[in-house]
């Protein structure tokens, strides 16, 4: 199965070191917890689930830039969250920015 995948910011915008990244999720009204992403290595990064960090997400990097799976960005991360969504579904879009 292809993966699609998502451009969310170039490598150099996330923090190498304690920094993070967080991109938000899910449509404006849903205040769903965002994506935090982590850079451990010159070109190593790791994106999981802001409130629990335990969810882990497919990362891809490619040059300067990373991408994340947004199927699986899409996807509800708990069953309070899909029934919130109901058939709207969760991540129609992504904005990224740093703190």
């Amino acid at each position: 199965m292809d993966r699609h995948w998502k451009l969310i910011c170039k490598l150099k915008d996330v923090p190498l070191g304690d920094g993070v990244r967080l991109i938000p999720r899910g449509l404006a009204w849903q205040e769903l917890p965002g994506v935090a992403l982590f850079r451990t290595g010159e070109e190593s990064v790791h994106a999981v689930l802001e409130s629990d960090r335990a969810r882990r997400y497919s990362v891809k990097v490619e040059g300067t830039k990373v991408y994340l799976d947004l199927d699986e960005l899409s996807a509800p991360a708990s069953r309070a969250e899909a029934a919130l969504a109901g058939q709207f579904g969760v991540a129609t879009s992504l904005v990224a920015y740093c703190y």
